[in-house]
């Protein structure tokens, strides 16, 4: 068999069969592969950053001949639930989760709310591109969860990190908070014993992980 036509049937998923005792049985069933596109359509991303997973590892792929790419369908469903998982545990609501996301970058705030509009994510989400702006809004319309670009100085950082500790200090619910941040050794200042509901992730932050976060809000919340 050719290699052109050995990766017709990888493409396709297909089995291979082998014939004993004149019946057809089969073999070890092909791992089957996506195109770019069709993987995009699966996850809800757009087709560059499928690209970027299979770039960064995070999906199992090779290239045909032409430049083709194609993904194994097996690593997309191991992607979609490492996503549901990477997220922080959330109250289980019937509503729409409400998330509220702050990106002083503006590139990145550009780009991310041109992919959340293809991701077409149960979820109501509100961008801020000052968390000056998002803290005033709390008071009002208040989200389920808050994620926060933090990209400024470290001590602006740091006092962010307690103006958000002291609105949960204030509430009777705290809420549930996400700060990305590429500083090292941020720590909380809440009381040791007294557990806190701010989150540190290392940054950057990026669409790649804000899908990710969407997937387990959206799974955590069983919208």
């Amino acid at each position: 068999m050719s290699d052109d036509l050995t990766m017709t049937l990888e493409d396709r998923g297909t089995a291979t069969d082998s014939r004993t005792d004149g019946k057809i049985k089969p073999e070890s069933t092909v791992s089957q592969f996506l195109s770019t596109a069709e993987a995009a359509r699966m996850l809800g991303l757009s087709t560059t950053l499928v690209q970027t997973l299979v770039d960064q590892g995070d999906l199992k792929g090779w290239k045909t001949r032409g430049g083709h790419r194609r993904i194994s369908l097996d690593s997309i469903s191991d992607y979609q639930n490492t996503s549901r998982s990477e997220v922080s545990s959330a109250a289980k609501s019937p509503l729409r989760p409400r998330v509220t996301v702050v990106i002083e970058t503006a590139s990145l705030m550009a780009n991310l709310m041109k992919e959340f509009d293809q991701w077409s994510f149960p979820i109501d989400v509100t961008f801020f591109d000052s968390v000056t702006e998002a803290l005033l809004e709390l008071s009002s319309k208040r989200p389920d969860m808050l994620v926060v670009e933090m990209s400024m100085p470290r001590n602006q950082q740091e006092k962010t990190f307690q103006a958000l500790e002291n609105f949960n200090q204030r509430g009777r619910t705290p809420l549930s908070v996400v700060l990305v941040s590429e500083e090292k050794g941020l720590t909380s200042s809440t009381p040791e014993g007294v557990s806190s509901s701010i989150q540190l992730v290392k940054g950057p932050l990026s669409p790649v992980w804000m899908h990710a976060y969407l997937t387990g809000v959206v799974a955590s919340c069983r919208v």
